[in-house]
């Protein structure tokens, strides 16, 4: 006899050790990347602003270092929620059309070992994404979410962790490039056809902290697979990238602004 309250609560008893160890591991890694994105930007040198505690991180760093592991861990947890839910759904389907307890069991496995995919179905729902205009202007828009996301526990864990990692390491090279005094960055990094065209846009461009359109820029380098990264900038043509350099790679790329589409796209 199948005890659907007693699997209920197996169930919640998995995930919650589940959530637990990525969490764990997801604050290790944040912490990690981002005291190495901090050594990076050692190499930059200009005048140290802010001391570090004994500890190596100032205060307001490792109250980053938390917020970033809290942001992560919602994501995790309300993943793990879909997931859960999705599980009984499908487990009272399985026992309503007369199946057994192996084949609820069998489904949970697929679900465990990344064989079946959660589904997020947020079709309608309103987001916010940066846009870039044809003058290089970034803003925040409302876009309305067209399709489901769709995801196993594995490629979604391993998604998340690969994000959390570059996200954490740029905050800590942005950290350090304030403590050392510098107050404007450059977006820089690969100009190629596995990149975003709003970001291929932007290469080159300088920002100044403290400003929307520096928080915005850097919102960009937290999108999912990014792999753009902040310069120090100097005001310096000797320290600098050339302009002529970013023009281009991004001539060479075939980056244009479409009219139409009323965005940037790479032919």
């Amino acid at each position: 006899m199948f005890d659907f309250d007693t699997f209920e609560k197996s169930l919640k008893t998995t995930f919650d050790k589940l959530t637990k160890s990525q969490a764990e591991a997801l604050s290790i890694e944040i912490a990690a990347n981002f005291t190495a994105g901090m050594s990076a930007a050692e190499t930059h040198k200009s005048f140290k602003s802010e001391e570090p505690e004994e500890d190596g991180l100032t205060d307001k760093e490792k109250a980053e270092i938390a917020a970033l592991a809290a942001l992560y861990l919602g994501y995790i947890s309300k993943f793990n929620d879909a997931a859960q839910d999705q599980i009984l759904t499908k487990a009272k389907e399985i026992l309503d059309t007369g199946g057994s307890k192996q084949d609820v069991k069998n489904y949970l496995d697929d679900v465990l070992t990344g064989n079946e995919n959660i589904v997020i179905d947020n079709t309608g729902q309103k987001r916010k994404s940066i846009y870039v205009d044809e003058n290089l202007k970034l803003s925040e828009v409302t876009r309305t979410v067209k399709k489901p996301f769709l995801a196993s526990v594995m490629v979604y864990s391993s998604m998340l962790g690969e994000n959390a990692a570059h996200t954490s390491y740029e905050a800590g090279r942005k950290a350090q490039y304030k403590r050392q005094g510098f107050d404007k960055w450059m977006f820089t990094g690969p100009a190629d056809e596995r990149a975003r065209a709003h970001h291929v846009a932007i290469l080159g461009e300088t920002f100044e902290y403290g400003t929307s359109q520096s928080g915005y820029a850097e919102g960009c380098l937290s999108e999912p697979n990014c792999r753009h990264t902040a310069q120090a900038y100097y005001n310096d043509p000797e320290k600098d990238i050339s302009p002529n350099y970013w023009r281009k790679q991004k001539e060479d790329v075939g980056l244009k602004w479409d009219d139409q589409k009323r965005a940037w796209v790479i032919n």
